[in-house]
């Protein structure tokens, strides 16, 4: 009973250890003052797949591996295709409403007024709608990627 408790305690701190060492890893990343104005927010064409929108990155680099904070302009009317990311995304309404529905169809949407907040597991299907323009904020961890689901149109 002694040794199976002294095995236990070992392989504890040992993983607790490793927890403690992939934290450390990862807190090094050099964290740089930013700050940005709505006058210098910088626009420019968003994905593909979404026609008329616009993104602007405010922080980080969505296509690398670390922390990033972006901006998604909606024109009014837009429709996002069902889709998934690789990793989490962790989303804000700045301003206007998203209309959020988890999977192909928009059965059941969530309507997310400005100042709502979301989170979606990565490989999760979603698709939204807006019927005005509408601004999300993306800070979530990068490599950032929107992949089409199937069926999507």
């Amino acid at each position: 009973m002694k040794r199976t408790m002294l095995f236990l305690m070992m392989v504890f701190f040992s993983l607790t250890a490793v927890g403690v060492a992939a934290e450390k890893k990862v807190s090094k990343a050099p964290v740089q003052q930013v700050m940005v104005l709505p006058d210098q927010v910088k626009w420019h064409a968003g994905p593909t797949a979404i026609p008329g929108a616009q993104m602007a990155v405010l922080d980080g680099d969505m296509a690398k591996p670390g922390f990033f904070v972006a901006r998604i302009k909606l024109p009014a009317g837009t429709k996002i295709p069902a889709h998934y990311h690789g990793n989490v995304e962790r989303v804000t309404v700045i301003s206007g409403t998203v209309k959020l529905a988890m999977g192909v169809t928009q059965d059941n949407p969530t309507v997310l007024p400005a100042g709502s907040y979301f989170a979606i597991p990565p490989k999760t299907v979603h698709n939204a709608w807006v019927d005005e323009e509408t601004v999300l904020q993306i800070a979530t961890r990068g490599p950032w990627s929107m992949h089409l689901a199937k069926g999507a149109k």
